[in-house]
Protein backbone atom coordinates (compact mmCIF):
# COMPACT_ATOMS: atom_id res chain seq x y z
CA UNK A 1 0.00 0.00 0.00
CA UNK A 2 2.63 2.39 0.71
CA UNK A 3 4.77 2.27 -2.43
CA UNK A 4 1.05 2.58 -4.05
CA UNK A 5 0.78 5.82 -2.36
CA UNK A 6 4.74 7.11 -3.10
CA UNK A 7 3.58 6.27 -6.85
CA UNK A 8 0.12 8.46 -7.03
CA UNK A 9 2.14 11.40 -4.48
CA UNK A 10 4.87 11.22 -6.98
CA UNK A 11 2.92 11.58 -10.21
CA UNK A 12 2.02 15.36 -8.62
CA UNK A 13 4.22 17.96 -8.54
CA UNK A 14 4.13 21.20 -6.53
CA UNK A 15 0.59 22.56 -7.73
CA UNK A 16 -1.35 19.44 -7.19
CA UNK A 17 -1.95 18.92 -10.95
CA UNK A 18 -1.62 15.00 -12.35
CA UNK A 19 1.27 14.56 -14.53
CA UNK A 20 -1.01 14.43 -17.70
CA UNK A 21 -2.33 17.76 -17.26
CA UNK A 22 1.40 19.31 -16.37
CA UNK A 23 1.88 17.62 -20.43
CA UNK A 24 -0.91 18.87 -21.54
CA UNK A 25 -0.58 22.45 -20.30
CA UNK A 26 2.88 22.46 -21.56
CA UNK A 27 1.83 21.47 -24.86
CA UNK A 28 -1.54 23.31 -25.54
CA UNK A 29 1.28 26.51 -24.42
CA UNK A 30 4.08 25.71 -26.76
CA UNK A 31 1.58 24.74 -29.51
CA UNK A 32 0.02 28.59 -29.15
CA UNK A 33 3.33 30.26 -29.26
CA UNK A 34 4.36 28.19 -31.90
CA UNK A 35 1.21 29.12 -33.97
CA UNK A 36 1.34 32.93 -32.63
CA UNK A 37 5.37 33.12 -34.02
CA UNK A 38 4.03 31.57 -37.92
CA UNK A 39 1.61 34.06 -38.11
CA UNK A 40 2.59 37.41 -36.17
CA UNK A 41 3.80 39.90 -38.56
CA UNK A 42 7.20 41.37 -37.57
CA UNK A 43 7.25 44.55 -35.13
CA UNK A 44 9.90 47.16 -35.82
CA UNK A 45 11.67 44.74 -38.17
CA UNK A 46 11.80 41.42 -35.62
CA UNK A 47 9.21 38.07 -35.31
CA UNK A 48 8.86 37.99 -31.19
CA UNK A 49 9.54 34.82 -30.13
CA UNK A 50 6.29 33.29 -28.83
CA UNK A 51 7.68 29.98 -27.99
CA UNK A 52 9.45 31.66 -25.44
CA UNK A 53 6.39 33.42 -23.57
CA UNK A 54 4.73 30.13 -23.74
CA UNK A 55 7.03 27.86 -22.25
CA UNK A 56 8.23 30.70 -19.55
CA UNK A 57 4.05 30.77 -18.42
CA UNK A 58 3.98 27.02 -18.88
CA UNK A 59 6.77 26.49 -16.03
CA UNK A 60 4.95 29.40 -13.99
CA UNK A 61 1.75 27.17 -13.84
CA UNK A 62 2.79 23.78 -13.55
CA UNK A 63 6.43 24.56 -11.61
CA UNK A 64 8.15 21.51 -12.87
CA UNK A 65 11.01 20.36 -11.33
CA UNK A 66 14.42 20.88 -13.00
CA UNK A 67 13.98 17.96 -15.37
CA UNK A 68 10.57 18.56 -16.77
CA UNK A 69 11.58 22.01 -17.29
CA UNK A 70 14.11 20.48 -19.20
CA UNK A 71 11.77 18.43 -21.16
CA UNK A 72 9.44 21.65 -21.65
CA UNK A 73 13.19 23.46 -22.79
CA UNK A 74 14.01 20.88 -25.37
CA UNK A 75 10.36 20.22 -26.84
CA UNK A 76 9.96 24.37 -27.28
CA UNK A 77 13.65 24.43 -29.08
CA UNK A 78 12.33 21.61 -31.08
CA UNK A 79 9.23 23.37 -32.17
CA UNK A 80 11.87 26.74 -32.16
CA UNK A 81 13.58 24.85 -34.54
CA UNK A 82 10.94 24.64 -37.41
CA UNK A 83 10.53 28.74 -37.53
CA UNK A 84 14.34 29.77 -36.93
CA UNK A 85 15.66 32.28 -39.51
CA UNK A 86 19.55 31.80 -38.32
CA UNK A 87 21.98 29.73 -40.21
CA UNK A 88 22.04 27.33 -37.33
CA UNK A 89 18.35 26.08 -36.27
CA UNK A 90 19.39 23.63 -34.08
CA UNK A 91 20.91 25.79 -31.78
CA UNK A 92 17.50 26.09 -30.23
CA UNK A 93 18.02 22.69 -28.85
CA UNK A 94 20.48 24.64 -26.53
CA UNK A 95 19.37 27.46 -26.14
CA UNK A 96 15.32 27.14 -25.40
CA UNK A 97 16.39 24.39 -22.43
CA UNK A 98 18.71 26.73 -20.92
CA UNK A 99 15.80 29.36 -21.07
CA UNK A 100 13.57 26.90 -19.35
CA UNK A 101 15.84 25.95 -16.66
CA UNK A 102 16.42 29.74 -16.11
CA UNK A 103 12.54 30.05 -15.74
CA UNK A 104 12.18 27.07 -13.24
CA UNK A 105 15.42 28.87 -11.03
CA UNK A 106 13.32 31.75 -11.14
CA UNK A 107 9.92 30.35 -10.34
CA UNK A 108 11.84 27.74 -7.24
CA UNK A 109 13.93 29.96 -5.90
CA UNK A 110 12.82 33.52 -6.21
CA UNK A 111 11.02 35.22 -3.38
CA UNK A 112 7.22 35.78 -4.27
CA UNK A 113 7.38 39.92 -5.56
CA UNK A 114 3.82 40.49 -5.00
CA UNK A 115 1.10 44.04 -4.58
CA UNK A 116 -2.12 43.20 -2.63
CA UNK A 117 -2.05 39.39 -3.72
CA UNK A 118 -0.53 39.95 -7.57
CA UNK A 119 2.37 38.13 -8.21
CA UNK A 120 5.07 40.01 -10.38
CA UNK A 121 6.60 36.86 -10.53
CA UNK A 122 5.91 36.13 -13.80
CA UNK A 123 7.35 39.29 -15.37
CA UNK A 124 10.95 38.15 -14.09
CA UNK A 125 10.39 34.42 -15.07
CA UNK A 126 9.80 36.03 -18.68
CA UNK A 127 12.69 38.34 -18.67
CA UNK A 128 15.35 36.26 -16.92
CA UNK A 129 14.29 32.77 -19.42
CA UNK A 130 14.14 35.18 -22.58
CA UNK A 131 17.29 36.78 -21.86
CA UNK A 132 19.36 33.74 -20.97
CA UNK A 133 17.57 31.68 -24.13
CA UNK A 134 18.80 35.45 -26.25
CA UNK A 135 22.01 35.97 -25.33
CA UNK A 136 23.09 32.60 -25.58
CA UNK A 137 21.26 32.13 -29.25
CA UNK A 138 23.47 35.47 -29.93
CA UNK A 139 26.90 34.12 -28.92
CA UNK A 140 26.53 30.57 -30.60
CA UNK A 141 25.41 32.07 -33.58
CA UNK A 142 28.23 34.85 -33.70
CA UNK A 143 30.53 31.72 -32.60
CA UNK A 144 29.88 28.87 -34.87
CA UNK A 145 27.82 30.40 -37.91
CA UNK A 146 29.96 33.50 -37.98
CA UNK A 147 33.02 31.88 -37.16
CA UNK A 148 34.00 35.37 -35.41
CA UNK A 149 37.37 35.82 -33.18
CA UNK A 150 36.73 37.03 -29.59
CA UNK A 151 37.24 40.72 -30.27
CA UNK A 152 35.04 40.73 -32.81
CA UNK A 153 32.41 38.70 -30.89
CA UNK A 154 31.26 41.86 -28.63
CA UNK A 155 30.62 44.23 -31.81
CA UNK A 156 28.78 41.27 -33.69
CA UNK A 157 26.73 40.62 -29.92
CA UNK A 158 25.87 44.02 -29.77
CA UNK A 159 23.50 45.06 -32.47
CA UNK A 160 21.41 42.16 -32.03
CA UNK A 161 20.84 41.85 -28.46
CA UNK A 162 19.46 45.57 -28.80
CA UNK A 163 17.67 45.33 -31.33
CA UNK A 164 16.17 41.71 -30.95
CA UNK A 165 16.60 40.29 -27.94
CA UNK A 166 15.36 43.30 -25.36
CA UNK A 167 12.93 43.96 -27.29
CA UNK A 168 11.35 39.96 -27.62
CA UNK A 169 12.43 40.44 -24.02
CA UNK A 170 9.96 43.00 -22.75
CA UNK A 171 7.10 41.03 -25.30
CA UNK A 172 7.55 38.33 -23.48
CA UNK A 173 7.55 39.80 -19.93
CA UNK A 174 3.80 41.40 -20.70
CA UNK A 175 2.89 38.94 -22.15
CA UNK A 176 3.14 36.40 -19.48
CA UNK A 177 2.31 39.28 -16.59
CA UNK A 178 -1.39 39.65 -18.10
CA UNK A 179 -1.61 36.26 -19.15
CA UNK A 180 -0.47 34.34 -15.80
CA UNK A 181 -3.94 35.18 -13.67
CA UNK A 182 -6.38 34.09 -16.19
CA UNK A 183 -4.41 30.93 -16.97
CA UNK A 184 -3.99 30.53 -13.12
CA UNK A 185 -7.57 30.78 -12.49
CA UNK A 186 -9.21 28.77 -15.92
CA UNK A 187 -6.85 26.08 -14.56
CA UNK A 188 -7.79 26.16 -11.68
CA UNK A 189 -4.20 26.19 -9.85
Amino acid sequence: MDNNLKTFETSFNATGMPRTKQVAVAAVLIAIGAVLRMFSPQIAGITPNFVIAMYCLSILLIRPKLGGALGIGLVAGAVAMMFSKSPIPYLNLITEPVGAIVCALVVRYLPEIALRGYSFKPIFCAILGTLASGTLYIFLNAKFALHLPPEQLMLAFKAPFIGVVLPVTAINAVLNQVLYLPAKQFLRI
